[in-house]
């Protein structure tokens, strides 16, 4: 992200890459305590930033075993598609900390750096269920019990995406078959 700044007293412009400033103390942060990183893939600041966000997330918070409540192992759902085209659902809790950061980080949503999912998950106030279609991540599922009845609190795709009507659907037949 770049901002723009004018100091007020001089009229002068400065500009700042706010993505770059802030994974560089990141880095610094991760060297000091002793771990690598690996270089990206792909030189994009908002990918990299990502990617040492999640590092520097492992550092700060211990890794901690979750409830494995719903899907003590990932569960396999089959869809057919009206077109014939079959599509392989899996459905699986974070076993701790760690696996959720990551998940955040592959997803694109605040899951995994918001230590207060973590917590709840711990406290059992709500469930997070990860989907993958095809082996690839998919969903987020933050789910609830309320008075011995299972609701969805909100589900997210890739980037904080929200299901269209088709997905929202199919989402619903997959995880009904996978309880």
């Amino acid at each position: 992200t770049h901002i723009m700044t004018t100091n007020s007293e001089y009229g002068i412009s400065t500009h700042r890459f706010s993505d770059w400033s802030d994974t560089y103390s990141m880095i610094s942060r991760i060297l000091n305590a002793g771990k690598e990183l690996k270089p990206p893939k792909r030189w994009r600041i908002s990918e990299f930033h990502d990617y040492v966000q999640a590092e520097n997330w492992k550092i700060v918070n211990p890794n901690e075993k979750l409830h494995q409540d719903l899907f003590p192992e990932p569960v396999k759902v089959e869809l057919d598609f009206a077109d014939g085209f079959l599509n392989t659902w899996t459905f699986f809790q974070p076993h701790d900390t760690h696996q959720l950061a990551m998940w955040g980080q592959a997803v694109r949503n605040c899951v995994g750096s918001a230590s207060h999912y973590a917590a709840d998950i711990k406290k059992r106030k709500h469930f997070i269920v990860l989907a993958m279609i095809e082996n690839k991540p998919k969903f987020t599922i933050q789910l609830k019990v309320d008075m011995g009845v299972m609701s969805v609190c909100q589900i997210a795709g890739i980037g904080n995406e929200r299901l269209d009507d088709t997905e929202r659907e199919l989402y619903a037949e997959a995880f009904q078959l996978a309880l």
